[in-house]
């Protein structure tokens, strides 16, 4: 004689874990997409901008503690809106055309290279004003801050060759590009 099990007892195959499983898949994929883009872009930029770490003086400026900080963006015009902030947005623009005109299908090479030429002359336009606000900030500067400048300069970028840089150079007061300070 058979027995047979009551139909509650029977387990059936739950149907979640299959979707969930698939729906973690995809968000896996779009999320893999969408940092694999990114990734692509920012080397993009870097091969035609040239990329690096900021090493000017304002930037070496904003690793500094927030009082002095401020006191040493108060030395110039740069702290106005209306000086660099156009000069910077022109940059910007020129570069973006620039990097379009690169990658367009089929590649005009006269208007990439007066894309370029646009671009050389926005920057030195930007240049030039920094050139004119940089004694300034120098003046204001004490002579330990000018010369952590120059070791913070050296150790990020100014003078490394690939392979490494001239070595010795200890940076000490901030702590890098991009550093508010502790903010």
């Amino acid at each position: 004689m058979t027995v047979e099990a009551p139909k509650s007892s029977v387990v059936k195959p739950r149907r979640w874990p299959r979707f969930l499983l698939i729906a973690s898949l995809a968000l896996n994929a779009l999320l893999i997409g969408a940092v694999a883009r990114s990734l692509w872009h920012v080397r993009a930029n870097i091969a035609i901008t040239g990329g690096g770490v900021e090493t000017s003086l304002p930037a070496f400026v904003s690793t500094l503690p927030a009082e002095r900080r401020e006191e040493l963006r108060r030395a110039g015009p740069h702290d106005r809106p209306g000086v660099l902030r156009p000069l910077r947005m022109a940059v910007r623009r020129a570069r973006a055309e620039a990097a379009r005109l690169f990658v367009a299908d089929p590649f005009d090479k006269a208007a990439f290279v007066a894309a370029q030429e646009r671009l050389s002359e926005a920057e030195t336009q930007l240049r030039q004003a920094v050139q004119r606000i940089l004694p300034e900030i120098g003046e204001r500067m004490t002579a330990a801050e000018r010369r952590a400048y120059l070791s913070w300069r050296n150790h990020f970028g100014w003078g490394q060759r690939r392979g490494g840089g001239r070595g010795g150079d200890e940076f000490q007061p901030g702590g890098g590009p991009g550093n508010r300070g502790g903010r």
